[in-house]
């Protein structure tokens, strides 16, 4: 089978690839903004804002990762069913950006690369490529079951 780049979605690729961080962002505001509701209620009026603040940090720095891998597998999952061929590329590629797109973002909050950058980045990419791999399987094994 030949590869080429013509080939690929790029558009479904770089929507994925933004999603996935997009979607970690947001789920990390929501449950600061339920931590902030809640302070709200107890303080009967105006929350701690500090106490917020270190919520949000704390929260942010171990479950924005995790995040990042859960939903880069989801996604290059569901988005690489429709892609047609060459469906574990797409997943790799999804992976790849969204690595990349995360480790932008955690060297623009004034993160530093060290190998746990790294190894954080090459688990996106094998997640995304396993996405994409366990799609492809599964379209196969549709494809050679009978009607």
């Amino acid at each position: 089978m030949k590869l080429l780049l013509a080939n690929i979605r790029w558009l479904r690729v770089v929507v994925s690839s933004f999603l996935i961080v997009v979607l970690s962002f947001l789920v990390v505001t929501i449950i600061t903004a339920g931590y902030a509701f809640v302070l709200a209620f107890e303080a009967h009026g105006m929350p701690d804002q500090a106490a917020i603040s270190h919520f949000a940090a704390t929260i942010s720095r171990w479950m924005m990762p995790l995040l990042e891998i859960f939903f880069t597998f989801v996604i290059a999952l569901i988005s690489t069913k429709k892609t047609g061929n060459n469906i574990s590329i797409h997943g790799l590629l999804i992976g790849i950006l969204a690595g990349l797109l995360s480790t932008m973002m955690k060297i623009g909050y004034g993160g530093q690369l060290n190998y746990r950058t790294y190894i954080f980045f090459l688990l996106i990419v094998v997640l995304g490529f396993v996405g994409g791999y366990i799609s492809q399987r599964q379209l196969v094994k549709k494809m050679k079951s009978p009607a």
